[in-house]
């Protein structure tokens, strides 16, 4: 331990001494947090939307106004030929075309059925679809208002009652379905992995490119005791960085922290342990720093945010895809992460993630353990 803790101080020392590292360890990821705990969203607002009034009617003028009234939605009228209508979505002016066609009023007022046509950018399919689910719920809602007016009038002129079924539903652990609340703890997740990833997979290379690997090969540490000197400086620096992202996150982005902030540190240590362990093993396969970068974020970093259930559901990955995932720690640590903060999951829940992140720390620790060898080599 008096060999470690010597190294220990040495490392925290060099962290010290270091501005611009100690700036890529703590700065860097809070506004990170920042500009990523608002642009990391799957809602969609404020949708372009062409409207083409080829009718006229009241009944028209009705509808548009009910999709006014949404606040998904900002309208424009369109006034020029159809011809031109494509050129609107390929130059980005508006992302829906909606076409309202003649007769529509007429079909409506005799009890008919009408068809509006509804044209979508379908180059990013993630607004296409929320677009069109947006649009077609507010037609529904019009359409409901339509037919509820109908039937008063027909109740009223018969002197009849209807029966009716409706459905009161209610949202648990995320009420107003803010889809800030799910991405940013998992934002969190992401940017450890980042910061001690890349700063440990340097560790080991800058001794060897700074002439100082030189006094360590002449010391008496051993491969496990070096590897500990060096991961233990990271892992501290990686607990300041969650104590710096939750005021953040409970009072900026108002992510509720309804499970115990206690076991969020203890869990939060069995992931720093898998990260800050891959940075020394990538650390030990490569002989630059400039590699050791490469190496993090295109074979590690990417195929972990990827595939880990950040930004894709791992449920609907191909089985093959889905296999691979289950040795990525990140995933283990997402479910944990969104657990504590959104659902005030426990121990009992969470026992099986933190036994797999377990798991896996100790592998790759050993697996860095036994590639290292104290040589230049």
């Amino acid at each position: 331990m008096k060999r470690v803790r010597a190294l220990l101080i040495k490392e925290l020392t060099q962290i010290r001494r270091d501005k611009r590292l100690f700036g890529l360890l703590l700065l860097a990821p809070m506004l990170q947090l920042f500009v990523l705990g608002y642009a990391a969203t799957t809602d969609v607002r404020e949708i372009e939307m062409a409207i083409r009034d080829n009718d006229h009617s009241y009944y028209s003028r009705e509808y548009i106004r009910s999709l006014a009234s949404s606040r998904y939605f900002k309208l424009a009228m369109l006034t020029t030929p159809e011809a031109g209508d494509g050129s609107l979505l390929v130059s980005g002016k508006a992302g829906l075309i909606l076409v309202i066609p003649p007769r529509f009023g007429r079909r409506l007022a005799s009890a008919q059925p009408a068809t509006v046509q509804a044209l979508v950018d379908g180059a990013d399919s993630n607004f296409a679809v929320n677009g069109l689910n947006y649009l077609q719920k507010a037609t529904r809602l019009y359409s409901e208002r339509l037919v509820n007016i109908a039937l008063s009038e027909a109740i009223v002129h018969r002197g009849q009652s209807l029966p009716s079924v409706s459905t009161e539903s209610r949202v648990w652990y995320n009420p107003d379905l803010v889809s800030t609340r799910y991405m940013v703890p998992a934002v969190m997740g992401v940017l450890l992995l980042v910061t001690t990833m890349i700063v440990t997979s340097m560790a080991l290379v800058k001794e060897r490119e700074e002439g100082t690997m030189e006094q360590i090969i002449v010391t008496p540490l051993r491969p496990a005791e070096l590897i500990a000197g060096k991961l233990l400086p990271f892992v501290a620096i990686g607990f300041v960085e969650i104590s710096l992202a939750l005021p953040v996150m409970l009072f900026i982005f108002h992510v509720p922290l309804e499970g115990s902030l206690a076991l969020l540190y203890l869990l939060s240590g069995l992931f720093l342990l898998t990260t800050l362990g891959l940075g020394l093993f990538v650390s030990t396969l490569v002989k630059t720093q400039q590699q050791a970068m490469m190496v993090a974020a295109f074979f590690v970093m990417m195929p972990f945010v990827l595939l880990s259930g950040f930004i894709f559901p791992v449920e609907n990955m191909p089985a093959p895809i889905r296999a691979m995932s289950y040795v990525i720690p990140l995933r283990y640590y997402l479910v944990i992460v969104r657990g504590i903060f959104l659902k005030g999951t426990g121990w009992a829940e969470l026992w099986g993630n933190a036994a797999m992140l377990l798991g896996l720390g100790l592998a790759i620790l050993t697996m860095a353990i036994v590639k290292f060898r104290k040589r230049l080599d």
